[in-house]
């Protein structure tokens, strides 16, 4: 009954978020290099769909929109706003569409590339998140929280690997989940084996690890 209820607030919830027309500014790079601002009202952070592959934009503020792919977008950069005190810059890239676990190396990854903001800018990696939603199950009820999904993806690679959901579970064993997810990286799993990266210190701020992942990377050049 109570997972009944629960379903049909949040239905009501989405219906009401539809029904309220919303337009912000954004600007735009086309894969083609054309450049413009202009106006949408498709939710990129939106917890009910987190795989955005595609995007309505008009080129004047509640202009006709016309709907553009991820494959047609190189990167959107919507300005600073009342909730957001930073530029906020997405990239259509292909992605993993779950974390991966000890008995699927290689997981799927969505079937177009998704939009995802970019939280790390290097030399050799870039780090990204989506918003995801984080579930608790009990015999009585679900218990949901809205959360994220971390990504890195190599300069050199076509697919960002997801290596955290930031959730508010317990995890057993949380070194060896750490040096599971950064096998890649021997001197990443030499600083989780010496303590130096502490798993509270990396579930407090997990884009810590961009950083020591470029450096590494940078290291393998020399």
């Amino acid at each position: 009954m109570k997972k009944a209820i629960l379903f049909l607030a949040c239905c009501m919830i989405a219906m009401a978020a539809s029904a309220t027309k919303f337009s912000e500014k954004v600007y735009v790079t086309l894969a083609d290099s054309t450049k413009f601002e202009g106006y949408t009202s498709t939710h990129l952070i939106n917890y009910l769909r987190p795989d955005v592959s595609k995007i309505n934009i008009s080129r004047e503020e509640g202009g006709n929109e016309t709907e553009y792919t991820s494959e047609q977008v190189a990167e959107l950069v919507f300005p600073p706003s009342e909730g957001d005190s930073i530029f906020a810059v997405y990239h259509p890239v292909r992605a993993q569409k779950y974390m991966p676990n000890a008995w699927k190396k290689s997981p799927k990854t969505y079937k177009k590339p998704i939009f995802l903001r970019m939280i790390y800018n290097g030399e050799n990696v870039k780090g990204y998140v989506r918003p995801a939603l984080d579930t608790t199950n009990t015999p009585s009820m679900s218990v949901n929280n809205y959360s994220w999904i971390y990504y890195y993806k190599l300069n050199d690679e076509d697919i960002a690997k997801a290596y955290w959901f930031d959730t508010r579970d317990l995890i057993f064993g949380m070194r060896k989940v750490m040096k599971f997810y950064f096998r890649e990286f021997p001197g990443i799993v030499k600083l989780i084996d010496d303590g130096v990266l502490d798993p509270s210190d990396f579930r407090e701020n997990p884009s810590i690890v961009l950083p020591l992942i470029d450096a590494e990377l940078a290291s393998r050049k020399q």
